[in-house]
C-alpha cells in the first residue's frame, strides 16, 4: 500500500459512481475507484485496518494507495446488498443471514492495535457500520467496506448499531414507497437479529443509541426515530 502526500490528479479521476453523505467514489480506470472526503483527513489508520483483516481471510478490497482525504481500492464489481435487495427481494432472508455472517466472521478475527473503544466494552475487532449499503454482493461472495469505524469493543455493540442504522435511516420517496421499505427493513431486521442475536444487542441497545446521536451525518427525523426505537425495544421492556 502506497502513502502519498498528494491528491490524485484531476486528469486520472473518472466518472462519480457513488455518493454518501460524507464522502464519494470515483471511478479510477477499469480496476480501481477512488474514496473522496471533503477535506484532508487521513486514511491510514482505516487502511491499515483494512489490509489486516484482508490478510486474515475477510472479504475486503485491496488498498492500493491513500493520500490526504483519499483512498484508492480495487473495484469490486457487483450491487451492494441494499441494491440486490430491491431487485431481488426474495433474497431477504439470506441476506440477512449473510449480514450476520459476516459479524460473526469478524468479531472472531485479532484485534490490531491502536483501535478507538467502541460505546461498550470489549476486545473483538467491530465494524460499527455494517450494513446493506456497506456489503457489495460481488461474482465471489460478499466484500465488506467502509471501515471508517472500526474500533475495539463487545460484539453485540456492532449488532446492536447495524439493527439502529437499518431500522431508523431516513428514506427517501413518496409516503407509500417509503411505507413499503419501512416493513420490507422491519422484517429483514428481524431475520438478521434472529442469526445475529437480539438479545445480547438490545441490552446494549441505549448505550449504541447515545454513540450514534454524537453521529454529524444523522438527520433530526433519524434522532426522532431512533428515540422510538429505544423507547419500544428498553423503556417497556419488550421482549421478542
Amino acid at each position: 500500500m502506497e502513502v502519498s502526500g498528494e491528491r490524485t490528479p484531476e486528469a486520472e479521476i473518472g466518472a462519480r459512481i457513488a455518493v454518501g453523505r460524507d464522502t464519494e467514489v470515483f471511478a479510477i480506470g477499469e480496476d480501481r475507484v477512488l474514496r473522496r472526503a471533503p477535506d484532508d483527513r487521513s486514511y491510514e489508520t482505516e487502511a491499515a485496518v483494512m489490509e489486516h483483516v484482508r490478510a486474515h481471510g475477510y472479504p475486503v478490497p485491496a488498498v492500493h494507495r491513500v493520500g490526504p482525504g483519499e483512498m484508492v481500492l480495487e473495484r469490486v464489481p457487483g450491487p451492494t446488498m441494499a441494491q440486490d435487495l430491491t431487485r431481488r427481494p426474495w433474497q431477504l432472508s439470506a441476506h440477512a443471514r449473510r449480514l450476520a455472517d459476516l459479524h460473526h466472521h469478524l468479531h472472531r478475527l485479532p484485534t490490531p492495535d491502536g483501535l478507538p473503544p467502541a460505546p461498550v466494552d470489549g476486545d473483538a475487532l467491530l465494524h460499527l457500520d455494517l450494513h446493506p449499503l456497506n456489503v457489495i454482493v460481488s461474482p465471489t461472495g460478499p466484500v465488506v467496506i467502509d471501515w471508517t469505524n472500526a474500533a475495539r469493543g463487545a460484539p453485540a455493540a456492532d449488532v446492536a448499531m447495524t439493527w439502529i442504522i437499518v431500522a431508523v435511516s431516513e428514506v427517501d420517496g413518496s409516503a407509500p414507497e417509503r411505507a413499503l421499505v419501512t416493513l420490507f427493513r422491519r422484517r429483514f431486521v428481524d431475520r438478521f437479529l434472529a442469526s445475529a442475536g437480539r438479545g445480547a444487542a438490545r441490552a446494549v441497545l441505549g448505550e449504541v443509541a447515545d454513540h450514534r446521536k454524537r453521529d454529524r451525518n444523522v438527520r433530526p427525523s433519524e434522532m426522532d426515530a431512533l428515540a422510538r426505537l429505544v423507547a419500544a425495544e428498553t423503556g417497556a421492556g419488550r421482549r421478542r
